[in-house]
């Protein structure tokens, strides 16, 4: 093992031969254990099957770590909801000043959410969305012992994933 390409942050190794993601909810409640274990599978699972002997992953997707400057890249998530937009205010602030690599995803996307009034109060519009997964589907995949994007496409988090490959490739 070469320490030297290890170091060691609140308690978990990183390592630095991996593309390290830091996933930031916003505020709390706003779906980032979700995006980051869902952004975990398309980037190191989704293809792991076509192999015989498994691959070591090249991604580590770490939900909300406390030392953000370590990450190689920073999603951001958030939701659409305003009081929860007024609550992750400073977060979002903090997070926008960040130098590095940070990615935008709107999670819980719906009809009812207006673009303009979000865009104008963001000051910029997400990159990337996620649409709200309807409790039905979710509780079906859950009884049926399925997962989700098998049942349904998450494809914000797809294209997220694949825009974090072509970046890092």
């Amino acid at each position: 093992m070469d320490f030297e390409n290890m170091r060691l942050q609140e308690g978990i190794l990183l390592d630095k031969m991996k593309v390290n993601i830091g996933v930031k909810g916003v505020c709390p409640g706003v779906g980032a254990t979700f995006v980051s274990g869902w952004l975990d599978h398309y980037l190191n699972d989704r293809d792991r099957h076509r192999f015989f002997v498994s691959s070591p992953e090249k991604y580590a997707v770490y939900d909300d770590p406390e030392c953000m400057d370590e990450m190689d890249i920073i999603v951001a998530v958030i939701d659409p909801l305003p009081s929860l937009l007024i609550e992750g205010a400073a977060d979002i602030g903090k997070l926008q000043e960040m130098k590095g690599e940070v990615l935008w995803i709107l999670n819980r996307d719906n009809n009812g959410v207006n673009r303009r009034e979000l865009k104008r109060y963001l000051g910029f519009r997400p990159e990337f969305s996620q649409e709200e997964i309807p409790r039905e589907v979710i509780a079906r995949a859950e009884y049926n012992c399925e997962k989700l994007p098998s049942v349904m496409e998450l494809k914000g988090i797809e294209a997220l994933g694949d825009h974090i490959r072509s970046i890092m490739s």
